[in-house]
């Protein structure tokens, strides 16, 4: 190993050395590279025993270079042996039986050294935490393990590890956790292992495709007809059929530990007269769902299922327990992430339906969110949170926890949160700011300090500018504030800095610019919305000309080959391809810039725009820019059914065209218009109509977002003022299958005149 190597891990090193220094106290299990010790498993292993032994072998030789023989029986030439297992020698030291599933021990006793685990994994735990712990080996992330090589190897004499983790799910969805060996050396699960059916799964009980044609009366009544938006589950044949379903599936799976029966992610759930009696009397649509997992868990008391508080069946029902095998798994999916959800306003209802929950089951887990979905990339300063949350849950009596970060793709600082994460679900009373500090040391190398300077530089900017942590949200929404052009231009001196600590050493130097990414992530994005700023895209070529900066088409492509070689595959959970990424750009790349009459004139408003969007403000609908199927980004949005919007001119002028742009997405509300009305004035106080077009409604084949772009032909007149009328509509249109309490909304962009 290089010296820079050693220097770097210096205070591990330090560490490991006390640890092993030759004492009277202490078993000398290799000695100058001599082995003095030996692995002794049951005649007949168990395969886990020995798969623990092989990995206890393994780490052996990798810090010592000696191969430790595993054998059924002591030879009685060495001077320790590691008994690992349910063999008789462990049995006459420790009763195993009094381990939990996951608990373990590893205890010295006279010259040897015994395992035990539970009935589950326990073991395998038991001996890497013998070799983190007490060899010092670490595993920071989804790559090779680092182990500290050296001669001698040694143990105390009154060791006793003895342990037995109080979250019986543990689960921290990000990269690292896609390796086998970081799941089992940090003790986590996944869902794929322990659900025999996992999340949402109502469709999967019963198909819409098989059976809603024949008996639409299995589906929601919702808005007056039958829907395949959910099931009505006060159907008895609906019933039936789950249990006909969990008979065949728990046959083939009888291993699996959790059976999920949980909406479908969405609303429409059913309110035909039985499931709107049942849910009356429970306080909500949790009613029909508790009382439908009660009576299928009935069938199955040996299996355990969970459903999930989530959306419409967050709050706690009235008067129906679940039964013992039903877990319940709560969702934070409403709070947001500047604060921890102790005493984040945000929180509580999260706290109060926790609350609730608790008193009618003890059996709750919690699908937790500690990443930015629209924004996988993006600098998400909850740093500082990971462990506070874990803690808080578990101080409140839950049992499980999923960590929901960003799966299989790269997000900010995702090694960090899930090395951090995974330690905390393994002990939630950890001391969080020593693993921390274990974890950028040995991670990051010389440059740790910068990096750990990085981190507190974001956190230091959340708490000034008083950010709101959206896990919907996008460097966009913050670019005034956190991620705003000062605040961006010291991350990035940081981060070279750091880079410069790193550079003689390739594995270093690749991880800090990996952070980089996030970096340059946020600033692409946000150059879409700064057009000719320094900060932007585009160049002017001549008044009112743009073009996109040459080099533009080069730093993206850059930066698309860094984040796949960095593991990334997704910038986002929805239309995140690293591909859709690349032809978003290519299209905003070929459109013409300038060329409008009303290029950076500034409209008056009537009414204004909504103040949680505001773009570019009042420049946004003649800026040049234009907003793509983000209805954050360069879209201003508006309610209540009517726009006026009015155009100042530059001396008298006609025109022959007015082109609107308008964003279409039903799932967060926006509609089109019905109407528009282009009008002209000389002296802005008498209007001459010039020009109208209706916009026809269709129901449309699907909910995704979508451009849609108003031509309207004018008729000529003289004018110094246009004034564009704005009609739409004031209720949601009948076709459409969410929630109907919010009010439709309307998103305008880039407004033109040629």
């Amino acid at each position: 190993m290089k010296i820079v190597k050693k220097q770097i891990r210096s205070l591990l090193f330090v560490f490991v050395l006390l640890l092993n220094s030759c004492s009277a106290n202490e078993l000398k299990i290799v000695l100058e590279k001599k082995s003095r010790t030996e692995i002794v498993i049951p005649v007949e292993p168990s395969s886990l025993e020995r798969k623990s032994a092989f990995i206890l072998q393994d780490y052996l030789k990798r810090m010592t270079g000696v191969t430790v023989d595993i054998l059924s029986t002591p030879s009685g030439t060495k001077a320790h042996v590691f008994f690992i297992g349910n063999s008789l020698f462990n049995s006459a030291v420790s009763n195993a039986a009094l381990l939990g599933r996951e608990g373990f021990e590893v205890r010295v006793q006279g010259e040897n050294i015994y395992l035990r685990g539970g009935s589950g994994k326990g073991l395998l735990y038991g001996v890497y935490e013998l070799i983190e712990k007490q060899f010092g080996a670490r595993k920071y992330d989804q790559g090779a393990a680092w182990v500290l090589q050296r001669e001698n190897l040694t143990l105390p004499k009154d060791l006793l590890m003895r342990y037995e983790p109080p979250l019986i799910y543990r689960e921290s969805y990000y990269p690292s956790s896609m390796d086998a060996e970081y799941l089992d050396l940090h003790h986590l699960h996944r869902f794929e292992d322990l659900w025999g059916l996992w999340g949402h799964s109502f469709f999967k009980i019963i198909p819409p495709d098989r059976y809603f044609t024949a008996h639409p009366e299995y589906f929601a009544w919702t808005n007056g007809r039958r829907q395949a938006s959910q099931l009505c589950l006060t159907n008895p044949e609906v019933e039936k059929i789950a249990i006909g379903y969990f008979k065949d599936v728990i046959a083939d799976n009888p291993d699996a530990m959790y059976w999920s029966i949980a909406p479908m992610d969405g609303r429409g759930y059913c309110t035909c007269d039985r499931c709107a009696k049942v849910d009356q009397e429970e306080g909500g649509a949790q009613g029909t769902l508790i009382r439908f997992v009660n009576r299928v868990a009935s069938h199955f008391p040996k299996q355990i299922f969970t459903t999930l508080a989530y959306g419409y069946t967050a709050e706690a029902p009235k008067r129906t327990k679940p039964r013992e095998n039903v877990y319940v798994m709560l969702s934070t999916i409403d709070v947001t992430r500047q604060q921890a959800i102790a005493t984040n306003p945000t929180a509580a209802d999260f706290r109060r339906q926790l609350q609730q929950w608790s008193k009618l089951t003890a059996n709750l887990f919690v699908w937790d969110y500690t990443t930015q979905f629209t924004a996988y990339l993006n600098p998400f300063p909850m740093y500082d949170q990971y462990h506070d949350n874990i803690a808080y849950m578990y101080r409140n009596g839950i049992k499980g926890i999923f960590e929901h970060g960003s799966g299989t793709t790269l997000s900010d600082m995702s090694a960090y949160a899930s090395y951090l994460q995974a330690k905390s679900l393994w002990n939630p009373t950890i001391d969080p700011n020593r693993v921390s500090k274990d974890f950028f040391e040995g991670y990051y190398g010389s440059a740790s300090r910068a990096v750990q300077r990085y981190v507190e530089q974001l956190i230091e900017a959340r708490k000034t500018h008083h950010a709101v942590l959206d896990i919907y949200g996008n460097p966009i929404t913050d670019r005034k504030g956190y991620l705003n052009e000062k605040e961006m231009s010291g991350y990035r001196k940081t981060l070279n800095a750091a880079r410069a600590e790193v550079a003689h050493d390739p594995l270093l130097a690749n991880r800090v610019n990996t952070l980089l990414l996030g970096w340059e992530y946020a600033t692409l994005e946000q150059a879409k919305t700064y057009g000719s700023h320094p900060l932007g895209f585009l160049k002017q070529v001549s008044e009112g000309k743009w073009q996109v900066d040459p080099m533009w088409a080069g730093r993206i492509d850059h930066f698309v080959d860094d984040v796949l070689k960095a593991g990334g595959r997704e910038l986002a959970e929805v239309n995140g391809s690293l591909e859709e990424y690349r032809n978003r750009w290519l299209d905003i790349m070929r459109r013409p810039y300038g060329g409008s009459a009303i290029l950076g004139k500034i409209p008056t408003f009537k009414p204004r725009y909504l103040e949680d969007y505001v773009a570019n403000g009042d420049r946004t609908l003649s800026d040049g820019l234009f907003g793509d199927t983000d209805y954050s980004y360069n879209w201003l949005l508006f309610n209540d059914g009517h726009v006026e919007l009015v155009f100042p001119l530059q001396g008298e002028q006609t025109a022959s065209r007015v082109k609107l742009n308008f964003l279409f997405d039903p799932v967060h509300y926006l509609f089109l218009p019905k109407e528009i009305q282009v009008e002209a004035s000389v002296d802005g106080k008498i209007y001459q109509d010039i020009g109208m077009q209706r916009v026809a409604e269709n129901i449309p084949t699907d909910n995704s977002a979508k451009v849609h772009t108003v031509s309207i032909a004018l008729s000529q007149k003289k004018m110094r003022y246009l004034r564009v009328q704005i009609r739409f509509p004031k209720d949601l249109p009948d076709w459409f299958e969410g929630a109907r309490r919010r009010k439709p909304l309307l998103a305008i962009d880039e407004v033109s005149m040629e």
